[in-house]
């Protein structure tokens, strides 16, 4: 009974050294690219991102991010209304959201091998944004009919929470997938659904 019992332990033991070993061995370094579509929940219009992401892992599960990219929306504000002679008039409104952002992350490896990675990762961000969707819509039965008032620019600060997956070739090389969600001061919410190809050293 006692050889069983050391023989398991004696097995946990190089099976632990083992992996240690190879997660020891990883690169700890690894620069990304992200393309993907981005829905934009408070203007409730879909669009595209794009973002690029430096990595550095300080431990064997935990690695720091540093990230920028832009997104970008555009969709229609259906708008109708009567006029002083009772027609109604086609006051659509087209308009395009853009934004670029900035942030750092904490990133927890799940599951991380030579070959498959799992993810998920916590951060902050500072975000520049820019919008010709009007935040209020004034009507008159005089001309002018309609008056338009929205906030151009804005500067936000938010968090962001990812989780992602990728899978690495023999050469360092990986592809995988990310979705990203976000929440800012200026109350967008963006979730983002992309794929990621990048490489490790």
């Amino acid at each position: 009974m006692n050889k069983v019992v050391s023989s398991i332990i004696l097995s946990l033991l190089i099976l632990g050294k083992v992996f240690g070993q190879v997660t020891s061995e990883l690169p700890k370094n690894s620069m990304q690219v992200f393309f993907g579509s981005s829905f934009h929940g408070t203007d409730n219009v879909l669009g595209v991102a794009f973002l690029a992401e430096y990595s550095h892992y300080f431990h064997k599960k935990l690695n720091y991010t540093a990230f920028a990219g832009t997104t970008i929306h555009d969709g229609i504000a259906d708008v109708r209304y009567w006029n002083s002679d009772g027609q109604v008039v086609d006051g659509t409104v087209n308009f395009t959201t853009a934004g670029l952002q900035a942030g750092v992350a904490i990133g927890y490896s799940f599951y991380r091998s030579t070959r498959h990675h799992v993810q998920g990762s916590l951060g902050i961000f500072l975000r520049y944004q820019t919008t010709s969707n009007p935040d209020i819509l004034v009507f008159s039965t005089t001309y002018p009919y309609m008056g338009i008032d929205y906030r151009a620019h804005s500067v936000a600060f938010g968090g962001v929470a990812a989780i992602s997956y990728d899978y690495t070739f023999n050469n360092n090389a990986f592809i995988g997938a990310k979705t990203w969600l976000q929440y800012d001061s200026n109350d967008d919410a963006l979730n983002i659904f992309s794929f990621v190809v990048g490489k490790r050293f």
